[in-house]
């Protein structure tokens, strides 16, 4: 009897062994936290652009008429008042054409003419031949001169080309005095100002940086596509060229000693809600926050979160209130 009581004494002991054995373990879920500090953090806008010239104009033909010589090529210097080229105006030229052929015709009438009509006829080839001296004398090409000191950038004539009136003939601009010409949505326009730091980025001179300013902002805003044009100038380069591509990149809000977080932890609700993780002793706890500026890749904490709380950067997405957590390590600033 009694060795039956000790087997089953014994059964039981083994049963409830096996029954601690078999209780699951609660999951751990390792994750990775960066503890709350204060830093800057700015809102950048990027906008594409051209590179111009604050002096840049196209030199065009005062009259109708034939280029008669040229003085400059692509890539020279000039002066303000610097001839460029002479241009010769059509109603001279008819003007010469006409006296010439009048002359010739009076000529010939009275080399032909019976001894009594030359009397008349030499007084009409005396005549004849003024008008044709006078329409010699003005017979002078125009000269065409530079308005402002700049580098020849094209031309549109060779010599013998014809132009008519207004025609733009040679293209000069300033490279001393470069600018960037953007465009910028409304949405913008009253956050940036006059004279503020642009970072520009010519494309075709890899990867050099210009720091630019911003010297206009057009009053009115375009209606067909909502955005502002703006220059920003930039100091002198002999690689930056008129045409070339831009890229500029324009601070629009900033902050210093922000809460800040990266944007792909946020978990964001059907109703616009945000929230993050946060570390509380070996739990994860959810909270609701509200967000301000934004760049690229971080944003603005305005609420919920406090200075010095540890925020899950790792492993979010599979956390839900209350489980455990496992924190490998922990530094300081790291985002």
């Amino acid at each position: 009897m009694r060795n039956k009581i000790k087997i089953l004494l014994l059964a039981l002991a083994f049963m409830s062994a096996c029954a601690k054995k078999e209780q699951p373990r609660e999951k751990l879920f390792p994750v990775r936290v960066s503890v709350l500090l204060p830093k800057s953090i700015s809102s950048i806008i990027t906008l594409a652009g051209t590179v111009d010239s604050k002096i840049h104009t196209w030199v065009s033909s005062p009259v109708e008429g034939s280029v008669s010589s040229l003085n400059v090529i692509e890539g020279n210097n000039v002066n303000a008042g610097e001839i460029l080229c002479y241009i010769m105006p059509v109603d001279q030229q008819n003007l010469l054409g006409q006296a010439q052929a009048d002359y010739e015709q009076t000529k010939m009438a009275y080399e032909k003419a019976f001894e009594q009509k030359k009397d008349e006829l030499a007084k009409k080839l005396d005549e004849a031949k003024e008008r044709l001296e006078s329409a010699r004398k003005l017979y002078q090409p125009i000269p065409v001169a530079s308005p402002v000191e700049g580098t020849v950038i094209s031309k549109n004539i060779e010599i013998g080309s014809n132009v008519s009136v207004k025609q733009p003939l040679i293209e000069i601009a300033s490279l001393k005095q470069l600018i960037i010409k953007s465009a910028v949505s409304e949405e913008y326009i009253s956050r940036i100002k006059l004279g503020q730091t642009v970072k520009v980025k010519i494309h075709s001179i890899g990867d050099s940086v210009f720091t630019g300013k911003i010297s206009v902002i057009t009053p009115g805003v375009r209606t067909e596509t909502r955005t502002a044009d703006i220059e920003v100038s930039i100091l002198y380069d002999k690689r930056v060229k008129p045409g070339m591509t831009a890229t500029l990149e324009i601070v629009v809000a900033q902050k210093q000693n922000a809460l800040v977080v990266p944007q792909d932890i946020l978990i964001i609700k059907p109703n616009g809600e945000k929230y993050v993780f946060i570390a509380e002793e070996d739990k994860a706890k959810m909270v609701k926050i509200t967000t301000g500026i934004e760049s690229n890749t971080e944003v603005e904490v305005t609420s919920g979160l406090k200075e010095g709380d540890k925020v899950v950067i790792l492993g979010q997405e599979n956390l839900k209130e209350g489980v455990k957590i496992k924190l490998p390590e922990i530094k300081k600033g790291e985002e």
